[in-house]
Order: C-alpha cells, then sequence, then structure tokens
C-alpha cells in the first residue's frame, strides 16, 4: 500500500488476516480483486464475518460479488431441441417468473423446447464441446448494507435480496438452457 496502487489483486482470503488487509486496502479507497471458496454469493458474506471481518467494516467495502461456476457447452453438431418434459418446463416457468419480475425481456424467447445431446465424433460421443459460465452478481446497494448492519447475523441473506433483481446460479443457468448453450442436465449437475 506505500506505492499508493489504484486497483490490488489479492489471490485468494483464505485467513482472517488476509481479509482484513483487503477490506482496510478497500475502506482507504482502493479497488480490491479477491477470489474466495464458497458455494454462493451469499454465502461470502457470511464467510468473510466468519473470519473475522466485522459487518461494520464489510458492508461499506464491498460494491460487487460475484459466483462463477463452468457447465459444458452442448454440442452444436449434435445437440437437438425438443419439447421439454412436464416437469423440465414447470421448473423453467418458474424460474421464468421469478427472473421476468426483475428483467422482462429475459427468457422471452422460451417456446417449450430444451436441447437434448446425443454425442458424435465432433465431441467425443460426450454430447459437449466446450463450456461456458452460469454466473451470479450480488450488487452490495445501499438498502443491503442496511439490512446487513441492522441483523448481520440473524437474518438469511436470501431473504434480505428476494425483492432485488438478484439473480442465483440456477437462474442465469436457466437463461443459458433456453438460449440453447448448455443443457438442463448439465445446469442441474453444478447448480444444486
Amino acid at each position: 500500500l506505500r506505492q499508493d496502487p489504484d486497483i490490488i489483486l489479492v489471490g485468494e482470503t483464505r485467513t482472517k488476516e488476509t481479509a482484513q488487509i483487503a477490506i482496510n486496502a478497500a475502506l482507504t479507497g482502493h479497488l480490491v480483486f479477491t477470489t474466495l471458496h464458497t458455494n454462493s454469493v451469499l454465502d461470502s458474506l457470511s464467510r468473510l464475518m466468519n473470519m473475522g471481518v466485522e459487518p461494520y467494516l464489510l458492508t461499506p467495502a464491498l460494491q460487487l460479488v460475484i459466483g462463477q461456476r463452468l457447465v459444458r457447452k452442448a454440442c452444436p453438431h449434435c445437440s437437438t431441441r425438443e419439447d421439454a418434459t412436464p416437469e423440465e418446463n414447470a421448473e423453467i416457468l418458474a424460474h421464468l417468473e421469478h427472473i421476468q419480475k426483475f428483467h422482462p425481456d429475459f427468457g422471452s424467447s422460451y417456446q417449450g423446447k430444451v436441447l437434448r445431446t446425443k454425442g458424435c465424433e465432433h465431441c467425443n460421443h460426450s454430447g459437449y464441446s466446450g463450456r461456458i459460465a452460469i454466473l451470479e452478481l450480488l450488487e452490495i446497494t445501499d438498502d443491503l448494507r442496511a439490512k446487513i448492519l441492522k441483523n448481520p447475523y440473524g437474518q438469511d441473506l436470501t431473504e434480505m435480496v428476494k425483492e432485488s433483481d438478484f439473480l442465483p446460479l440456477q437462474d442465469d443457468g436457466i437463461l443459458k438452457v433456453i438460449s440453447g448453450e448448455t443443457t438442463l442436465e448439465e445446469v442441474h449437475r453444478v447448480s444444486y
């Protein structure tokens, strides 16, 4: 910090000391990027607090928390669009109901079809070729900061973000299924 960098990259936050250094750097006006291994972005806040970072220090230091998982892309040579089963359709429509509450245009192309993979020589008979990220982004808004500070350990963060435009991994995965980039099975494999 003595060299006054504009941006700081911390490889991985595993310890209380690393977390406190990253938070202190962010609080002094530096843009800090770090990684943290958790199951979801919501778990990231709890993990940092469990490492000993006080909520009154954590909330002003955070701007955005991003979570990602890699799913296999459906092979363009052997995958076909087929009718979704009633169960698949119900699941997709349930996710779309939440997604479109905040993003009305997202998923509007859904017509009851999903990809099925068969396997071919192009994908080594796996049905998949390459990978794509499914993401969840949690913007730490003033409203969310206030909720965390009011009850940092008592309220489930899932409840705190329910009425925001936060889209969990599963929702982004469903959008990737609708756009024909991957299969529902693949989204289930990595995000549930």
